[in-house]
């Protein structure tokens, strides 16, 4: 039981972290990762607020998963839903950063931040993110790779952003560079640090999906 306790806590901290971050990101205004592209598309033409369509967003991946029995465990529904609370409380207290300098520093550290705060929740080990369990179940249906399963989502979600209004940009770029390389970086840290409070979970290279979250 304090296991699970423990493992509940290092869960709500990843989410507590990663969504602050990608808040960051957004107020930095200089383009998102291709699913948050998507997520903002749909708050501007919907008119709902960032933590509802990041939730919206969220749980369409969890249903699409599930239907491709892609994996759904307890922390894949509670990630959005949460997560979608976490970024309406969080943003309004961040402000929009100004200065191609500031805005690169803030999208590059919140997105550092933000995989600190997957890795937590990959140690959590209470299911995979939507995206996670859509591309295992979609390699599995399809018989293809992995990473190309994952590189045709990753692409019509570009698209879909796109032509729905949002804008790419620098920051597109810099999440696509620094993603993977921050997770594995926070991944062998916590795993050497001893930190993660016994949660007995695996740090087996898990691609990693925030928020919201994941990219």
């Amino acid at each position: 039981m304090n296991q699970v306790f423990s493992r509940a806590g290092v869960f709500l901290l990843g989410l507590i972290i990663s969504c602050t971050a990608y808040c960051l990101t957004v107020r930095a205004d200089i383009g998102l990762g291709p699913l948050f592209l998507v997520q903002v598309a749909l708050e501007g033409n919907l008119g709902l607020s960032a933590g509802t369509a990041a939730m919206i967003i969220g749980l369409v991946l969890v249903a699409m998963s599930a239907v491709v029995r892609g994996g759904v465990g307890i922390g894949t529904l509670l990630a959005p839903i949460l997560g979608g609370i976490i970024i309406d409380l969080a943003l309004p207290l961040i402000p929009t950063v100004h200065g191609l300098a500031l805005q690169i520093a803030a999208c590059t550290f919140g997105t550092v931040v933000m995989m600190l705060g997957g890795a937590f929740i990959t140690q959590a080990n209470f299911g995979v993110g939507g995206m996670d369990g859509l591309m295992r179940g979609l390699s599995r249906k399809t018989n293809a790779p992995l990473g190309h399963v994952r590189l045709a989502m990753e692409a019509t979600l570009l698209l879909g952003g796109l032509m729905l209004g949002s804008k790419a940009g620098i920051g597109t770029l810099i999440t696509a560079l620094l993603v993977g390389h921050s997770y594995q970086f926070w991944i062998r840290l916590l795993s050497q640090e001893k930190i993660l409070f016994a949660t007995g979970s695996s740090t087996a290279a898990i691609k990693p999906e925030v928020a919201v979250l994941a990219n």
